[in-house]
């Protein structure tokens, strides 16, 4: 009886996991970029849909085409790649969950995948992001769970 039960609890918590997976998979986005090496490196944590992590298990990466979100080598089998170009981003604004961390906010121009960078830095990254042509929203927007930010 104990092996059944242990059979089946290990089914269950390997399913759960390869649901979460792809969840977080969903939420990614990849473009065809150019080669090279980011010009500036944050990390944190990401906000999305179907994806939350705290800490520093995800790399901002800001190039000279645009930015990346990923995961570090210890979390991406679980953070989405998250890819655009400066151009392609319509807004960049700053919007926290209570008791969480600010986050940036990276909504897309007609595109619905909007993702979320958790992070000590976000007013340089808005400073940063706006050097380079991305309309920014400093001011701060609560709210109360990940989908509202989707509607």
């Amino acid at each position: 009886m104990e092996i059944v039960l242990g059979a089946v609890l290990a089914l269950a918590g390997i399913s759960g996991i390869a649901v979460w997976i792809r969840r977080a998979k969903a939420s990614g986005r990849a473009i065809d970029t150019p080669a090279g090496e980011p010009d500036r490196i944050f990390r944190g944590g990401i906000m999305g849909r179907h994806v939350m992590t705290s800490g520093p298990l995800v790399r901002l990466e800001l190039f000279d085409w645009g930015v990346r979100l990923r995961g570090t080598v210890v979390s991406r089998w679980v953070v989405p790649t998250w890819e655009a170009r400066y151009d392609q981003l319509a807004i960049a604004e700053l919007v926290t969950l209570p008791a969480s961390r600010i986050t940036v906010w990276l909504r897309l121009r007609g595109e619905p995948s909007p993702i979320g960078f958790l992070t000590d830095d976000s007013r340089e990254i808005l400073t940063l992001l706006a050097g380079h042509g991305v309309p920014v929203n400093r001011s701060i927007t609560e709210v109360r769970r990940v989908a509202d930010l989707y509607q």
